[in-house]
């Protein structure tokens, strides 16, 4: 019986081509946009305190730090990829030895 028969993707030997918020850049990406739209909206609905205006000043905080929060997403899964990378390439090499 062969792993791919269970359906699961990525257990054969053929290489997939990666969803695009596996992507590191578009990871970042996404997860800095959903944190600024996240913190507007906590603000504007109370969700963490009284219901208060969004100012421009607020959505400029919340821009800022939806882009330093993503730029470490992006940094993180670039590090997390070239790691599995690492793995799966001496996984192979002790596979081959066998």
């Amino acid at each position: 019986m062969s792993g791919n028969e269970t359906g699961t993707p990525g257990t054969g030997m053929e290489e997939r081509k990666p969803f695009i918020l596996e992507k590191p850049l578009w990871r970042g990406v996404f997860n800095g946009v959903v944190l600024c739209i996240l913190m507007l909206g906590a603000q504007a609905q109370g969700w963490l305190g009284p219901s208060t205006e969004v100012t421009a000043e607020d959505v400029y905080r919340a821009v800022v730090y939806g882009l330093v929060f993503g730029a470490v997403m992006y940094v993180y899964s670039l590090w997390r990829q070239k790691r599995q990378e690492k793995a799966r390439a001496a996984a192979a090499g002790t596979r081959d030895e066998n």
